[in-house]
This record gives structure tokens, sequence and C-alpha cells, in this order.
């Protein structure tokens, strides 16, 4: 199993998860629509706060730090379906969604790293493997890294895996395709577990082609407002890894 001392530390993404749910608050008070049970949505957003915190204030051996991300998607899931079900329109109760869904796509890798070291032995943080098909598309340096990704668009909340990075975007695989030019918020854990939060737009996608079903359905994604400190980390990554090349 991996060493304790190498366990994903999940304070500061629970943090960062705490003070969005504290914007969400915000908004839902500001909701109109007589339809939304704003008792029930903002109770469920409080038990997510408590779970967060729980996190916050445990260490990552501890049962308590998995076990508060897994209860906070929990509740934020429930929050999410009961806004989600609300009809009409109302520019706070979007907002208030998206914002629920913005906090899902930010804990959804968090908790993805943890299942894995919870019931895996300690692997390499990143498996070159083969070399990966070759896509005119990507012109610049790529490495392999495995990560889960998160990510929100709109109202709505979607899952997705990478097996490569470059310092301006990723690939994410998943058959939730959005339309290019689509915005969205990106978030995945590096090898080491920092977590990266960023916007993204959809450069090109790759449907799912039966013939072809090695080559994984998704979605090209460019980095678009990747903070400084952030583009340091992934680019200090990328200097420590043989690039992928590719065959002319």
């Amino acid at each position: 199993m991996v060493h304790e001392a190498d366990k994903l530390k999940a304070a500061r993404p629970a943090q960062l998860a705490r003070e969005t749910l504290g914007e969400a608050l915000g908004l839902i008070q500001d909701i109109k629509n007589k339809e939304l049970n704003v008792d029930e949505v903002t109770a469920s957003i409080a038990k997510a706060v408590g779970a967060l915190f729980a996190v916050q204030s445990s260490e990552a051996f501890e049962p308590a730090h998995t076990a508060g991300v897994l209860q906070a998607m929990d509740h934020l899931r429930n929050t999410l379906e009961l806004m989600q079900e609300v009809r009409g329109e109302d520019a706070a109760l979007t907002s208030a969604t998206q914002t629920i869904a913005k906090t899902l796509a930010l804990l959804y890798p968090v908790s993805k790293v943890q299942e894995r070291q919870s019931i895996q032995p300690a692997a390499p943080a990143a498996v070159m493997g083969d070399q990966l098909p070759h896509d005119k598309r990507r012109d610049v340096q790529r490495v392999g890294i495995e990560a889960d990704i998160g990510f929100q668009s709109d109202s709505n909340f979607f899952t997705g895996f990478s097996e490569d990075i470059s310092a301006g975007g990723v690939f994410i695989a998943t058959f939730e395709i959005l339309a290019i030019g689509s915005i969205l918020q990106v978030n995945f854990t590096m090898p080491d577990g920092y977590l990266i939060s960023t916007p993204g737009i959809v450069r090109w996608v790759r449907e799912y082609n039966e013939i072809a079903e090695e080559a994984e359905p998704g979605m090209g994604i460019q980095f678009n407002g990747l903070m400084e400190k952030d583009k340091n980390i992934i680019e200090s990554y990328l200097s420590q890894r043989e690039p992928i090349f590719y065959d002319e």
C-alpha cells in the first residue's frame, strides 16, 4: 500500500471547495424562484462544508481525510440534483448551480487519487508506456501522466481521464464531448497530489468511432487563464520527464 507520508493531502482542495461553497450560499439567498426548497439546499451544502472541514482538520492517513471528501461529494450531488430539477429562468439559481457543479468537478480528481491510494500499491508517478498516436493538432511537447479529471461547463459536472499533458493544455478522454469553443473549468491533480484548477476552452474533439476503438473519444483542451504558480508546477514536471515524440 501507499506509505502514509505519500498519501494525498487534501486540505488545500477542501479549503478551495469550502470557499467556493461560500459563494454558492451567497447566491442562493438571491434566488427568487419559489420552486427551490432553499432550506433543504442550504442544509445539504452545510453538511458538505462540515465534511470538508473534517478533511482540513485531519491528517492524510486518518479515515476522515478520505471519508470527508466522499461525504461532501454525496451531499453536493444531492444539492445539484435539487437545483437542476427547478424549472424557469433565474440568474442567481443558474449561477449557484454552476458553482455547485464547479465544486464537484474540483473534488472529483482528489477523490479518485484517494481511492487509488487506498487499494493499490505504490506506483511510479507517471506511466510512459507506448507512444501515443501522432496528432498534428498538438504541436507542443507532451509527457505521459495519468490523471482523473473533473470538469464543469454551464450547470453540469462531468468526469474524464487523461494520459498526457502539455504546458498549454490537456486531452480529456470522455464520452461527454462538448462543442468546439465551449468554455469549461478543468480540475486534475499532478502526480505529487497538487491540484490544478483552471479555465479551458475546447479546441478540438474526437468522436467515438467503432472502426477505430483504440482511439478514445474526447476533447483537446487549451488552458485559458492558467495561474502562474500552476503553470510553473506543470513546466517543472515536464522538464523532469522524457517528452513523447512521434515519427513524421
